[in-house]
């Protein structure tokens, strides 16, 4: 996969990916790749299985970061080092 960014709107409790980014970002990945014509369709599934597998991951940590930095009353500057690699251990789910 490229370094393309694609554009991502969340409406509500969908998700909505522009098709003309998504095109473009997968044309140029395919042709990088030099993926087979006959191959198009099934890497064109694979391409957005991909990104839409890591855009929810990143969403889920985000929130996970959000909530567990919301409650933090210390600030990572002023914790020692054994609180420091405490708060990492419960922030390493991913």
């Amino acid at each position: 996969m490229n370094e393309m960014m694609m554009e991502v709107l969340k409406m509500a409790d969908r998700t909505v990916i522009d098709p003309v980014t998504f095109a473009q970002g997968f044309a140029s990945a395919a042709t990088q790749a030099g993926i087979d014509t006959n191959q198009l369709t099934p890497a064109a599934k694979k391409y957005l299985l991909s990104y839409l597998t890591a855009f929810y991951l990143a969403n889920d940590f985000n929130q996970v970061e959000a909530q567990n930095f919301a409650t933090t009353t210390v600030k990572f500057k002023d914790m020692s080092f054994e609180q420091l690699l405490e708060r990492v251990s419960q922030l390493n789910q991913y």
